[in-house]
């Protein structure tokens, strides 16, 4: 398989604002170019079964300590780490599924 690493994306951690203000402020833990793949075929009817929409695959070179609760910024958009795996345990690429967080505001 080709990889083509086009799209830049952020991977950050949302963590809570100091002092008495309510929320969450995004802290960037990298950038990393990514090839991106949308779901297809059995894996998209999977996804829409389960009620899951704008589910993705982030395709990024080997970046240790990534974390599933962590997110991935793309477009303006942010998606939930829903798994990472550590392709052929090879350390060379990482492929992130990431589920996107609807804004109800």
């Amino acid at each position: 398989m080709t990889l083509n690493f086009k799209n830049r994306i952020s991977i950050v951690e949302l963590e809570p604002n100091p002092g008495p203000e309510p929320g969450e402020s995004e802290q960037e833990f990298t950038k990393a170019w990514a090839d991106i793949k949308t779901m297809k075929g059995t894996e998209y009817n999977q996804s829409v079964i389960a009620g899951n929409i704008g589910i993705s695959r982030f395709i990024i070179r080997f970046i240790p300590n990534i974390k599933p609760n962590m997110k991935v910024r793309y477009k303006g958009n942010l998606y939930d780490i829903e798994s990472i795996t550590n392709d052929d345990e090879g350390n060379r690429t990482i492929t992130i599924i990431g589920k996107a967080i609807l804004n109800n505001g």
